[in-house]
């Protein structure tokens, strides 16, 4: 894509291409702009992370984006994810529609294909072997889902991008089928108990950890590989830490070392504990339709309900996502009285 400045005397410069600037950078180059232009990015999950690195990916002429995600647009949400606006949060927009009307309006020459679906053990290779992903960008708030794309992309053989942020903390790290893969360098239990609505989230957190997942991805299209390099930071006390990520590797490790993937023939939880708060509980899809419930926002997809108390988010597929139970047991009754 080539736009015409025009010289004094209103003669027309050379053309300039809208990616000049990155092409330029010789650690880029027309290289790695073909193969972003050709490139399809997987990108899981569209809060904080997910936002931020597909606006990012699209205003670098990123060929395709695929972007996966379960949830609505909400006020909370504003103050450090990219692209949404206070218009998206009052409409209730599923995440993922809100954030390819913008990216269209960003750059219309990259095409962006949208899931309003929960990624699982389901349908993740479902969805890796339908799009075939140059890279996957992990862009979910909930680990059980990122030792998930661990196991897929390990299995298909498709380089990932990890990062994680909270607080004034983040970690990145590229990963590639010759590991260390997440599993190496974290326990699949992390239920620490912490999350974005307790321990808070600083955008720069968020927005330095997305851009660095972009650098690994860069960095990926120009030269075929990623940094090797695990990235902690800490935004409060400026404290960046590099670890070479071949240290890291784990021998034995089931994922990596063994070709063991667990995960991708474990059967769903009913209930799942969500950050801030709220719980995901799965019902059958027929019950979207079926409930008499009397919401205040509903389309195809998506139906809203909230009073003093409680939020109700019902999607098509049987999900719910309830906000102001006090615990599953009665986030679980309410939905089952209400719903």
């Amino acid at each position: 894509m080539c736009r015409q400045s025009v010289k004094p005397g209103g003669r027309p410069a050379v053309p300039v291409s809208r990616y000049e600037r990155q092409i330029r950078c010789g650690a880029f180059g027309q290289k790695g702009q073909q193969l972003m232009e050709q490139a399809t990015f997987l990108v899981i999950g569209a809060g904080a992370l997910g936002s931020a690195v597909s606006e990012q990916l699209t205003r670098a002429g990123a060929g395709r984006l695929v972007i996966c995600d379960m949830d609505i647009v909400e006020v909370s949400n504003l103050h450090r994810q990219s692209c949404y606006t206070e218009a998206d949060a009052a409409d209730h927009l599923l995440k993922v529609i809100a954030l390819k009307n913008h990216l269209q309006n960003i750059n219309g020459d990259s095409e962006i294909f949208t899931h309003t679906e929960e990624v699982t053990s389901l349908n993740i290779e479902a969805l890796i072997r339908r799009y075939t992903p140059t890279i996957v960008i992990d862009g979910t708030d909930a680990f059980s889902t990122r030792f998930l794309i661990n196991e897929a992309c390990h299995k298909h053989q498709i380089p990932w991008v990890y990062g994680a942020c909270l607080g004034t903390k983040g970690t990145v790290l590229g990963i590639d089928h010759s590991g260390p893969c997440l599993k190496c360098l974290l326990l699949e239990d992390q239920s620490t108990g912490q999350d974005c609505s307790i321990a808070g989230i600083l955008p720069p957190a968020a927005h330095l950890s997305a851009s660095m997942q972009v650098a690994e991805i860069m960095n990926y299209m120009a030269t075929g590989q990623f940094s090797q390099q695990l990235i902690t930071f800490d935004t409060q006390t400026m404290r960046f830490q590099q670890t070479k990520a071949d240290r890291l590797k784990n021998p034995a490790c089931e994922t990596c070392g063994q070709d063991r993937y667990h995960l991708l023939q474990r059967q769903l939880e009913n209930v799942v504990k969500l950050c801030g708060g709220k719980y995901m509980i799965r019902l059958n899809a027929e019950r979207f339709t079926s409930t008499k419930l009397n919401f205040q926002k509903s389309s195809l997809h998506f139906k809203y309900y909230q009073d003093k108390q409680y939020q109700i988010s019902f999607f098509h597929d049987g999900r719910v996502i309830i906000s102001g139970a006090a615990n599953q047991q009665q986030a679980e009754h309410i939905v089952n009285q209400m719903l």
